[in-house]
């Protein structure tokens, strides 16, 4: 599936949780900015320990998410993953590959940096992010 227009990619975008909080105009500037990535079958997206510095989402296809060779996850039609690679530059902590030909979507942590020089924006992504570890931390709590 390939987005045709610039509100399919803003809606798209509103789906990644970390980018939820930002304006339209906001999202329509990294919407005109994301890529749409063909990747093959067997292609790894990420590779674990590789820096990261953008978020997929997926728009077509599957991929496994593997930590030490072991599959831990999968990713589908609707999914994202990648995002904290935005805020931290962090090694990734699994591989992702392709388990067919699939397309994502591409946002690159250098179309997002502009963005969080508005403090507003910076300050929404940050309570986004404190929101998340707090549920992060009751589930882990119980």
């Amino acid at each position: 599936m390939r987005l045709t227009n610039q509100n399919q990619r803003i809606s798209t975008l509103q789906q990644v949780p970390l980018l939820s909080v930002l304006s339209r105009a906001n999202l329509g500037t990294l919407a005109r900015r994301a890529e749409e990535v063909e990747v093959p079958a067997g292609a790894f997206l990420t590779r674990e320990g590789a820096l990261g510095a953008e978020v997929y989402v997926v728009l077509d296809g599957s991929f496994t998410v593997r930590r030490n060779s072991r599959k831990v996850a999968a990713r589908t039609k609707g999914d994202v993953f990648g995002e904290m690679s935005l805020v931290d530059g962090m090694p990734r902590r699994a591989d992702v590959v392709a388990d067919k030909d699939s397309i994502v979507l591409v946002v690159h942590k250098r179309d997002l940096d502009p963005l969080l020089e508005n403090p507003r924006v910076a300050g929404r992504i940050l309570q986004n992010l404190a929101a998340r570890l707090k549920t992060a931390d009751k589930e882990i709590l119980g």
